[in-house]
């Protein structure tokens, strides 16, 4: 049975201003060596460290261009309610509590707009997939279970 998990929403009205994402402009995108694009990246390297990839010259690069990042968040923003409510299947938005990119009363309204959607929060920020997946399994697991 088809199902949507969701942990973002279908309005992202973000143009006003910088990206959620902009600080990873300021990221290297290659280093000299692994260590020291890890120490570069900071926060992210337990998201990320294990993806980072040698180059032919020694050096070690992102998995992914910084400016790809902005580009590809930029292609969400826009208003995709009628493409979010016009789906049947059973869905679930997974809230990080302290998101950076999905406020609580913008969480319960994705799921009030749409039949058969369910809401779990948990504690955490954007990346609560990355830093609790745990957490987001055990969240997740019980919603697909009920699809068998």
């Amino acid at each position: 049975m088809p199902a949507i998990v969701n942990v973002e929403g279908p309005v992202c009205d973000l143009d006003d201003g910088p990206s959620a994402l902009s600080f990873v402009l300021s990221m290297p995108y290659t280093a000299p060596d692994r260590r020291a694009l890890l120490d570069a990246i900071g926060p992210l390297a337990p998201m990320i460290g294990d993806k980072l990839r040698p180059v032919p010259d020694g050096g070690w690069r992102l998995p992914f261009h910084p400016q790809d990042t902005i580009t590809s968040e930029q292609g969400t923003h826009g208003d995709h309610w009628a493409d979010w409510t016009a789906t049947t299947c059973p869905a679930l938005l997974v809230l990080a509590r302290n998101s950076q990119v999905l406020t609580p009363e913008d969480g319960k309204e994705i799921v009030a707009r749409r039949a058969d959607t369910r809401l779990t929060e948990l504690d955490g920020d954007h990346f609560v997939h990355a830093t609790d997946p745990d957490g987001f399994a055990a969240a997740v697991k019980p919603f697909l279970d009920t699809l068998a």
